[in-house]
């Protein structure tokens, strides 16, 4: 029996990383059998969660309004209570100020670093930096320890990394073809054309609009651009929406919005290569190890948690960070790779994600930390 009774809080439960990552430390709990729990405002991926073993308890915790946060922290607490927690994970920064207006904790708590968040002026630091307040911080992968090491002042003895986790075994299975058929004809996907898929939620750091001006140069009809991300931010979605149109891109460029797990699988399989150039460099980049372990071509800028991925990697996958003017050229190298060099550059590359970067690991890890930090 584990000594352990953990409640994961996050702001809400709609896509992302953050999320993905909690639920797959509850599945993970619940098929060893093991109580946990998981706090946020909702989402779509509630029904994902293992209803008999883990159990979810909506409560406004996404909240930025300081005003709320402690009548949240005394309904926070009553769980606490009642679900006898003894370990509570906190998964970003409003949850780690809210659990800081629960007094006399019975509790040890845990924060996850999913990024090194933005901003730099004295107030927005101090908001950042209340994840640090807890008994022990994870950084999803060494750039972020790195990083909030320096920009927060904080201990890196006090920082486990645990990089964020691929399912190996979920996207090495074989795709059903009736399901590749249906979305083929969901999205009247031409499979006479090279697919560039750039699966990001739609926000400008993310980088569509500057990548949708490079496509727009290499003026190559045989290419098809999907942008595939949560579409919350609807004035930037009307934006590049507005940009494609503006460059008569309409006839093979596509905004396709959030998709299943599963759905976006099946674009991962379709595509000619998967295509990441956020502004600024990201916290992990889970899309990189995916779809290297589908075997898939991928062209990314080399910075952040991109780089750990992709630092014992052939080069071709890599360009340098906002180097636009290298990206055609990278593309098309890629692209035109002979058969036989690909599939044995391809077979190395996924052997490496799949020993260094897979969910299993990342899980492991996690119940080990929540076992130590129980003591």
């Amino acid at each position: 029996m584990s000594s352990f009774n953990v409640a994961q809080i996050i702001p809400s439960l709609e896509s992302g990383g953050a999320e993905r990552g909690a639920l797959d430390v509850s599945s993970y709990l619940s098929e060893l059998k093991l109580k946990n729990s998981i706090i946020s405002n909702g989402g779509r991926l509630i029904n994902e969660i293992n209803k008999n073993y883990t159990a979810h308890f909506q409560l406004a915790v996404h909240s930025k309004n300081f005003f709320r946060y402690p009548i949240i922290a005394n309904k926070l607490k009553k769980i606490i209570i009642d679900q006898n927690v003894n370990i509570v994970h906190v998964r970003s920064r409003a949850p780690a100020w809210i659990i800081s207006f629960i007094k006399n904790k019975n509790f040890r708590t845990i924060s996850t670093f999913h990024n090194v968040y933005s901003g730099n002026s004295y107030l927005k630091k101090i908001y950042n930096k209340q994840l640090s307040k807890v008994d022990q911080i994870v950084a999803i992968s060494n750039y972020v320890k790195n990083e909030i090491c320096t920009k927060y002042n904080l201990d890196s003895k006090k920082i486990k990394v645990i990089n964020r986790g691929v399912d190996v075994k979920y996207f090495e299975k074989q795709i059903l073809d009736f399901k590749i058929d249906k979305l083929i004809n969901k999205f009247q996907i031409d499979t006479f054309k090279k697919l560039i898929l750039y699966p990001a939620r739609l926000t400008s750091w993310k980088g569509q609009i500057e990548f949708l001006e490079i496509f727009n140069k290499m003026k190559n009809d045989d290419f098809l651009l999907y942008f595939v991300g949560d579409t919350k931010n609807k004035s930037y979605t009307e934006k590049l929406q507005k940009k494609i149109q503006s460059l008569n891109l309409s006839h093979n460029c596509k905004i396709i919005g959030n998709l299943s797990r599963d759905d976006l699988k099946i674009l991962y399989y379709l595509s000619s290569i998967i295509a990441s150039f956020p502004l600024q460099a990201e916290g992990f980049g889970r899309i990189i190890s995916e779809a290297l372990i589908m075997k898939k071509k991928i062209l990314s800028f080399n910075y952040g948690g991109v780089r750990d991925q992709l630092e014992k990697l052939d080069d071709i996958y890599k360009v340098d960070p906002l180097k636009y003017s290298d990206i055609p050229v990278k593309l098309q190298n890629i692209l035109k790779l002979d058969d036989e060099k690909f599939f044995n550059l391809s077979s190395l590359s996924k052997e490496y994600i799949s020993k260094s970067f897979s969910k299993s690991q990342m899980i492991k890890s996690y119940v080990d930390l929540y076992e130590q930090q129980s003591i």
